[in-house]
């Protein structure tokens, strides 16, 4: 019942679920299954590169260093968040960057830098951040992109998901040709009170699952209004699911198999 932002999406045609998504002998370490998730390996393999970096490098080839060019001016792959998701890693380098925040992508678009404090320790790293700020290679293109979209729809306040999608719109409507985004959430491990005694529709999964529905429904509807809408399709995946049979103390442990959502 949290879901209805979703529910009107699949009621449209514009959402569906897989269900049941998994692979032989699963691990549940949350480190080493998001590493399979991320690398798209057998249980039993470790791979160094990531599905995404993988289809990067076949479609954009050659050293990573021949990019930006002329031809490809833009980000191939943007994270947001502290550092490049292991999905993008290519055999040689990231085919990605990382947007820190919310707050550093509109201090980049706005020129903005963080103060520092009045001491040496700050002057230097102030001066790192003018040295870093100036070989972001991709930086005019984001600004260039974010500049033409000068009004967003409405996104949920308090919604750390919704803040990410909102970055992820502009830039798609504002014409930046990036292939791929990845965006993140946490708080499903939820061993314990996921929903309340005697209504199971409520706690602390609803509450979360509620926060999801409403950062896509946003999302989708922003990305219609800027009609972009049509050159976006999204996906959720996590390390594990849930098991289906709860614990004794309102909660789930790591299951085998999980759903998706595409939109």
């Amino acid at each position: 019942p949290a879901m209805k932002g979703v529910q009107q999406l699949y009621n449209e045609g514009k959402v569906n679920i897989i269900q049941s998504v998994g692979y032989p002998s699963p691990n549940f370490s949350h480190f080493r299954a998001t590493d399979i998730w991320l690398t798209g390996s057998d249980s039993n393999e470790v791979l160094t590169t990531g599905w995404g970096g993988r289809y990067l490098d076949t479609k954009y080839p050659g050293p990573q260093d021949n990019y930006p060019n002329p031809d490809n001016p833009d980000p191939l792959a943007i994270q947001i968040g502290s550092i490049v998701s292991p999905a993008f890693q290519g055999a040689d380098a990231t085919r990605g960057i990382a947007i820190t925040s919310a707050t550093d992508f509109y201090n980049l678009i706005d020129g903005v830098m963080d103060p520092v404090p009045n001491t040496r320790a700050g002057k230097e790293l102030e001066y790192i951040r003018l040295i870093a700020k100036q070989t972001n290679s991709y930086e005019r293109s984001i600004k260039a992109a974010a500049a033409k979209v000068t009004s967003q729809g409405a996104y949920p306040a308090n919604n750390n998901l919704a803040d990410q999608l909102k970055i992820v719109a502009r830039l798609v409507a504002g014409g930046l040709k990036t292939r791929l985004y990845m965006v993140s959430t946490g708080g499903f491990d939820t061993h314990a009170s996921q929903t309340e005694s005697g209504d199971t529709t409520q706690g602390g999964h609803a509450k979360l699952l509620g926060g999801v529905s409403d950062a896509i429904k946003a999302f989708m509807d922003d990305l219609k209004g800027l009609k972009a809408s049509r050159r976006v399709v999204g996906m959720t995946f996590s390390e594990f699911g849930r098991r289906i049979k709860s614990n004794f103390s309102m909660g789930t442990d790591h299951g085998a198999a999980a759903h998706m959502i595409v939109f």
